[in-house]
């Protein structure tokens, strides 16, 4: 078993950065659920062979495990009697609860001191290919933790410019000038088949909506979307922002863009 005496290939959080469609020199955050550094990846690691289950490992009860650590740590040279010595220690210290739910408890260099014993233990008594899994799955979890947070900070940073910069069309959208105060930003087209009109705008009460009107209801209503009657209602699972929102909307639908002269008849 590597364990943790292989590092990930340097800057390999850049090449993923690289491969979502960011710019290689933007740092990405690391996510909550990868290991900051490699004594918390070695806890990450026993953890995850404290998790296991009995087929894969072989032990299939956490008393298996506690009876096995307890047979190997004298085999590890320190069976001396005035000194019980670090891996009886450590095997001795691992509550029932550690090695049932897989949770090391303790300060962070306490729990490494486990961690570090849980590794010992498995290198020498469970079977390797069935460690060789387990870290295998820990390498894909984190690559794939730093693949997600690289296509959120792409996806925010396409919201950011959305935002400070909207483009003139967007996927069949086009996006004109509206007459309204209220209005930040509105895109028209053909939306199954219905002429539709989607904005921000600002509402009453100073918050920011994204919001689709047909194009009818907007015309009837002066281009005030603060009075017109929504047809949809702009929704985006990566952001509450009205930019992000809107941009979902016009990328979600399968719009068709105007006629020049229907433009032109509406004043658009």
């Amino acid at each position: 078993m590597k364990t943790t005496d292989t590092p990930l290939e340097p800057d390999f959080q850049r090449a993923i950065a690289s491969d979502v469609g960011l710019p290689f020199h933007v740092d990405v955050e690391r996510p909550d659920e990868v290991p900051a550094d490699d004594q918390e990846r070695a806890i990450d690691l026993a953890e995850r062979i404290l998790c296991a289950a009995g087929f894969r490992t072989g032990f299939h009860h956490h008393e298996d495990i506690r009876i096995s650590m307890e047979e190997w740590a004298p085999d590890r040279d320190e069976d001396r009697e005035d000194d019980p010595g670090f891996w009886r220690y450590q095997v001795f210290s691992m509550s029932p609860r550690e090695r049932n739910i897989g949770q090391l408890t303790g300060e962070p260099e306490v729990k490494h001191q486990k961690a570090q014993t849980v590794l010992a233990w498995a290198a020498d008594c469970v079977p390797s290919e069935a460690l060789e899994a387990i870290e295998q799955s820990q390498l894909v979890d984190i690559e794939q933790a730093w693949r997600e947070a690289a296509e959120d900070e792409r996806v925010r940073r396409e919201i950011q410019q959305f935002a400070e910069d909207p483009p003139a069309e967007v996927d069949g959208w086009e996006r004109f000038d509206a007459s309204h105060d209220a209005v930040e930003v509105a895109y028209v087209a053909q939306n199954h088949d219905t002429p539709s009109v989607a904005t921000v705008f600002e509402a009453a009460a100073g918050q920011l909506k994204a919001r689709e009107f047909t194009l009818e209801e907007w015309i009837d209503n002066g281009g005030d979307p603060r009075d017109a009657q929504p047809n949809r209602f702009c929704v985006a699972s990566n952001s509450a922002s009205a930019y992000a929102r809107l941009r979902s909307h016009l990328l979600t639908f399968e719009a068709e863009a105007m006629a020049d002269q229907e433009m032109e008849a509406h004043q658009l």
